[in-house]
């Protein structure tokens, strides 16, 4: 079996819990609560690495040693990298989810895919 098909599965079984328990609400509420989230977080941290990087592009510039302005110049690209990594996590998380609020059944017997 396939991730793909596994996750298909997954996704039909919920929607299916959803629907017979008629939980429309709080799945919706769900959905909208973890997007919103998931979007703040990934702004915060787009936003704290615009600062961060102006703060230690500052730094640099007035640094005249080389060895100590590489080992600063190696932190600021590890810290950047780290951050634009979370930054995508987080919105792969937006992504899977407002894909999952279009997941839900039409009609009774829609298979989900």
């Amino acid at each position: 079996k396939t991730w793909r098909a596994y996750q298909a599965e997954t996704r039909e079984d919920w929607a299916r819990h959803v629907h017979n328990t008629e939980g429309w609400l709080y799945a919706v509420q769900t959905l909208r609560n973890a997007i919103t989230a998931q979007t703040f977080l990934a702004t915060t941290v787009l936003s704290l690495l615009t600062l961060i990087t102006g703060r230690l592009w500052d730094i640099l510039r007035t640094l005249s040693r080389g060895a100590e302005r590489r080992l600063l110049t190696v932190q600021l690209i590890s810290v950047a990298l780290t951050m634009l990594f979370s930054a995508y996590q987080f919105l792969q998380g937006v992504r899977l989810m407002t894909h999952a609020g279009f997941m839900f059944p039409v009609s009774e017997g829609t298979k989900v895919d």
